[in-house]
């Protein structure tokens, strides 16, 4: 089983509070690529991503046909942050079955405690001149990682987590 270290934890958090912006990276069933940067991001249990389903139209329909996703932080070098992580994702929406579980995740408690992260946690390091005026979040992403390695330079491909 993966187990995110104290670091990956850290770096996978919403900007503005120690954490970085992500790339959501998905393929079509025929491969056809798709990569979404998130702000809204969170850890559950040690080995879950969680990401806000806000305008993921075409990530949304790729899961749904490929579950199988890669994300890595965007701006690695800031921190050292030389990490992508591959698994499988689903994305809980509203109107799942309430027992509805994903490698131990469960829909009801995903969605009662991240179904409204733009109320939650704001986006108070954008201006209030380009803020969107009304966000609507559609459910949670929940990417169960399976492993992770470095894109570090020099170590490129070398497994850093394995399940």
């Amino acid at each position: 089983m993966v187990k995110f270290t104290k670091e990956m934890k850290e770096a996978l958090r919403v900007p503005g509070k120690g954490g970085s912006l992500i790339y959501l990276c998905t393929s079509s069933r025929d491969g056809n690529p798709n990569i979404a940067a998130m702000r809204f991001v969170a850890t559950h249990m040690d080995d879950k991503i969680l990401i806000a389903d806000m305008f993921l139209l075409k990530t949304k329909a790729n899961i749904k046909e490929n579950p199988d996703v890669a994300v890595t932080i965007c701006h690695p070098l800031d921190e050292g942050r030389w990490w992508v992580f591959k698994g499988k994702a689903v994305d809980m929406e509203y109107g799942f079955p309430r027992d509805f579980d994903w490698y131990g995740a469960n829909a009801t408690d995903i969605l009662n405690e991240w179904g409204n992260w733009n109320k939650a946690e704001p986006p108070d390091e954008v201006p209030p001149d380009i803020v969107f005026p009304k966000a609507v979040q559609r459910g949670v992403v929940v990417v169960h990682v399976e492993e992770a390695y470095s894109i570090e330079p020099g170590h490129v491909g070398e497994k850093v987590l394995e399940g």
